[in-house]
Formats: C-alpha cells, sequence, structure tokens
C-alpha cells in the first residue's frame, strides 16, 4: 500500500502543476432555492460517525450546524482508515476537482503546507481571515503560540485547525492512552503498580507464576512508547523519532540508551513475559486477551481500553480491577522523559482548508470561522443547551441523551457514549475547530478512567516534544526518501533484535554505521533547520 500511496503522490504532484486551471474556480456560484450557499466539503468518515451516519450530513449535529450558519453542504467522505484516506486524498489533488473544503493532516502533505498552497491546491488565508473571520482572526491574536503552529514558515495561515484545546497546562486532550494493569493481580502478589522497568519486571514474572499465559500483551506499534520511556528511549516510527533537548534537535534510533531499551524487551520476550505473538496482535485480539485473563498488563487508549474492558470483565467477576499508570521512567519518582502524548496541533488530526476551486469565499470563510466563535465552541464540543448538556455551576454538563444512565451501557436515546458524541457533537472526530477538555471528562466517566487521564499526564515530553516545524519542499522531499529507507530498516531489526533473531551486542555497531549510511544525520540537520526556523517566527 505505501508504493501505491507514493505512486498517487507523485501523480497528484505532477498533475497539478499541469493542470492549475482546473482547481481554479470555474464553476459558477452554487445556492439553494431559499438563497443559501451551497458548499461541498471532502473528509474522512470516522468510524464512530460511520456507526451511526453514512454521512456527516446524516448526524443531528451537521444537521443543525448548517441551520445555524446559514448553509448547504454536500459532502464526500472516504472511510478513516489510514492509508486509505491518504491514498483517496492523492486521487483527489491528482484529479485536479476539488470541493470547496477539504479536511486533511496538511502537515503531512508532500512539501508541507506550503506546497500545497504553491500546487495550487488550497489558498493563502491572510487576507480571508482579516476580511471574514473575526472569530479565529481575535482567537489567534489571544494565542500567538497557536499561530505559529498553523502559519508556514513567512507567515502564511492555511488552514482553519482542529486545535486539542488551547493550553499545554492541565489539558487532557493531549494523552488519551496508557497502561492497563490487573490490579488485582499485583494485589495478590503484593505488588504496588510498576513504575520503573525493574519494578516491572518484577510484577510479569509474578503474573508468570500465577499461570498468566501472557503477562505483558502489546500490540507491536506499541511496544516501543510503552517500554522506551523507562530508559529514556524516544523513537516510535521513524517519522517520531525526533525530539528537541535544549534547542538541538536529536533522534531517538541512534541514541545509545536505545540499546538498553531493546535488551530489556528481548528479555521479555525471550523469557515469555511479553507476548511472543506480539507482531499479530491487534486491537481485536488484544481485546480478547485482556478479557479473557489471559495477561496481566497491556496498554491501550482509555475509551476502548478500561472503559470497554472493566464494565465487560466485572459481569462475570466483580473483583477485577483495572487501572492505570504513569509512564515508565528510569527512576522511581522521576517523571518519565517521553511518553505517548498529543500536540495541541499535529499532523495527527485533519483540519479545514479552502482549495483553489471555491468560488465564494466568503461564504466557505464565515462558515468555516462560526466554529471559533463562543457560541460555535459549545456547540462544537456540547451540543444544543437544554437537549444534550445543562450548565450546571458553570461547567456544560451532558444529558442522558450523551451520557449512559442504565445497566445497559446506552443512552436514553439508545447510543453508546462515542455513538452520542458522533450523532449530536464533532468531538469524537477532527476537523476545523476546537476541543473543550471539559468533553473527555465526561467521556471518561468511569473513576478509574478519570485517574488514568491524571497519571498519563505524569510526564515531561513536553520539555522535549519536537514541534509542528514545517519543511521546504526540497527538504520534504529529501528527507522522505531518507526517512523511508531508515523506517524500513530500523523496523526489521529492531523486531530482529527484540525476537532474538539478531544478536544485539554483535549487531549494534553495524546497525548504526547504517543508519548513518542512510543519512540519518542530514535528517537531523534538516529537521533542525525546520524548527530553528519555526522559533523564529
Amino acid at each position: 500500500m505505501k508504493k501505491i500511496s507514493k505512486i498517487f503522490a507523485i501523480v497528484a504532484m505532477l498533475l497539478v502543476i499541469v493542470l492549475p486551471l482546473s482547481a481554479g474556480g470555474s464553476k459558477e456560484s452554487a445556492t439553494t432555492e431559499d438563497g443559501r450557499p451551497i458548499i461541498t466539503m471532502w473528509a474522512p468518515l470516522n468510524p464512530n460517525i460511520a456507526q451511526v451516519a453514512q454521512s456527516f450530513g446524516d448526524t443531528v449535529y451537521w444537521q443543525q450546524l448548517q441551520e445555524r450558519t446559514g448553509v448547504q453542504i454536500e459532502f464526500q467522505h472516504v472511510t478513516d482508515s489510514g492509508s486509505n484516506s491518504t491514498e483517496a486524498f492523492n486521487i483527489l489533488v491528482a484529479s485536479g476537482d476539488y470541493p470547496d473544503i477539504i479536511q486533511y493532516k496538511w502537515i503531512s502533505y508532500p512539501g508541507g503546507p506550503a506546497a500545497a498552497i504553491a500546487d495550487k491546491v488550497i489558498i493563502p488565508l491572510n487576507d480571508v481571515f482579516e476580511k471574514y473571520c473575526p472569530n479565529i482572526t481575535a482567537f489567534l491574536e489571544e494565542h500567538p503560540d497557536i499561530a505559529k503552529m498553523i502559519s508556514t514558515d513567512d507567515g502564511t495561515y492555511y488552514c482553519f485547525p482542529f486545535l486539542r484545546g488551547t493550553s499545554y497546562e492541565n489539558n487532557p486532550l493531549l494523552f488519551s492512552e496508557g497502561w492497563v494493569w490487573r490490579k488485582d493481580l499485583l494485589d495478590k502478589a503484593g505488588l504496588d503498580v510498576p513504575e520503573t522497568p525493574e519494578e516491572l519486571y518484577e510484577a510479569l514474572v509474578a503474573f508468570k507464576e500465577m499461570g498468566i499465559e501472557m503477562p505483558l500483551s502489546l500490540r507491536k506499534e506499541h511496544v516501543s512508547r510503552v517500554l522506551g520511556p523507562g530508559f529514556d528511549s524516544y523513537a516510535e516510527t521513524a517519522g517520531n523519532s525526533f525530539y528537541v533537548e535544549d534547542g538541538v534537535v536529536k533522534n531517538g534510533f541512534i541514541e545509545p540508551q536505545r540499546k538498553e531499551y531493546l535488551k530489556f524487551t528481548n528479555k521479555l520476550y525471550e523469557e515469555g513475559l511479553l507476548d511472543n505473538d506480539y507482531l499479530s496482535v491487534d486491537k481485536n485480539k488484544l481485546g480478547v486477551n485482556v478479557l479473557n485473563g489471559l495477561c496481566g498488563a497491556a496498554y491501550a487508549p482509555g475509551g476502548s481500553g478500561i472503559g470497554t474492558w472493566l464494565p465487560a470483565m466485572r459481569q462475570s467477576d466483580p473483583t477485577v480491577e483495572l487501572v492505570s499508570s504513569k509512564p515508565l521512567s528510569p527512576e522511581k519518582g522521576r517523571l518519565s522523559k517521553f511518553a505517548k502524548m498529543n500536540n495541541i496541533y499535529d499532523a495527527s488530526g485533519s483540519s479545514s482548508a479552502i482549495t483553489t476551486a471555491c468560488d465564494n469565499i466568503e461564504a466557505v470563510a464565515r462558515f468555516l470561522d462560526y466554529a471559533y466563535s463562543e457560541e460555535g465552541m459549545m456547540f462544537d464540543n456540547f451540543g444544543v443547551e437544554g437537549d444534550t448538556y445543562t450548565m450546571i455551576d458553570g461547567y456544560p454538563t451532558y444529558t442522558d441523551k450523551v451520557v449512559p444512565t442504565g445497566e445497559d451501557g446506552l443512552t436514553s436515546e439508545g447510543y453508546t457514549i462515542s455513538q452520542a458524541l458522533s450523532m449530536y457533537t464533532r468531538t469524537y472526530a477532527t476537523g476545523g475547530y476546537i476541543q473543550d477538555p471539559r468533553y473527555i471528562e465526561q467521556y471518561y466517566s468511569l473513576p478509574e478512567l478519570q485517574e488514568a487521564i491524571k497519571l498519563w499526564a505524569q510526564t515531561d515530553f513536553g520539555k522535549y516534544m519536537y514541534p509542528p516545524a514545517t519543511t521546504t519542499t526540497e527538504e520534504a522531499s529529501e528527507l522522505a526518501q531518507i526517512m523511508n529507507n531508515i523506517e524500513t530498516f530500523t523496523d526489521e531489526m529492531e523486531t530482529k533484535f527484540i525476537t532474538g533473531a539478531e544478536d544485539i551486542d554483535a549487531s549494534w555497531d553495524s546497525y548504526i554505521e547504517q543508519l548513518h549510511n542512510f543519512g540519518i544525520d542530514r535528517a537531523i540537520e534538516i529537521k533542525q533547520a525546520a524548527y530553528d526556523r519555526y522559533m523564529a517566527k
């Protein structure tokens, strides 16, 4: 699928250069019979929304949004499943036949957002904000740090952003997943929830001695994320392997602590403490392992982890206890240097951009700007006051139309909470709006999840996280070539080191040498240049 995606990306770039006029406002402005502007929007269909609707337009939220803003939206959807939506986006760009709005991860565009503007896919928004968008203009003036995130190196705005709140302080939206521990088993072994690799090893050995088939069950993509912080090692994938320390960009694959993390993980694998089938474990299989009591520890997002598993397990065994923990750290009592943490604005969320095909920029801009008004932010996150939420002591509190109250775990309308949020709000998908932390405080309604949010936030990663800095078109092309080679190589070799197929002590020096040969030093140089430009904005 990666080869296909690359081919589409190349075709897309070529066709956009050849056909700029076909994407440039050749159609007439469309309106409904009663004079409302008709706006076309391309957006991936979030899987949670797909459970309750075939299109955004089938949800109550989007129907009410169109009424509030006086427009009619024609939606174009693809399934939001990672590579599938990326390939669909590449095909869309290659066609040159754009809707008014494209909702996409613009930081991931080949060459970055500046290239999307240069390729005549989307338009710069500085003048648009000034003329038609009082709400986002005021917001960006109030939050210059976010203004830096959503602009190119020369200060050009390119999207109406999806933001996880507005501050890094006390923001639970930045932490969405973590450890899952069978606390009842830890209590049986007389152990506290582990904080260090040594304590983790002791707990897993105790689980093994109890007869637990796979003491630790992890999905492949989570192994480094979970165990790496215990050794101050950060490198989840080739793309997520850069961090900043005292203004200097580094790459976790070639730092010496990476070897210690891999040796420890190999030890867990060799002793049967880490699920030896971890390479094939997906979300469903992990759930089976936990629900059937086959493991004593795992790692998962809050809602689909503890939030789903604990109620189900307690139906058959009320004594089961599931808890989370803060990220591993090399030293007990010290916050982890690295962890799973989202940025307020990053490439994992889609934001809304106006395309060069839009012929009614004012109508589209005013529609998108509504999300950044006080009224729009409340509506996006909580729906309609008196219906889906009520204000209690100044706090927007979901009603039983959103939050389940019965033993069946369903709302008064027969939805799960994720389905209800998808039907009545915008919070369960990305897009051009600002998430409110008070949404997730209620979504994570179980006491165990409330505690988990506090634990996941106990990390210093905010000091080291690489910001949403963008590369130039030339840098992006060179960086992609380097990191594609590195991703393939590190994925293969780290798997061999963990499973013992390759002796790490015998092969480590030649492995690191090959990473240098692939150009990892040049990749760091490119990321450093992008970081320096970002900080200078």
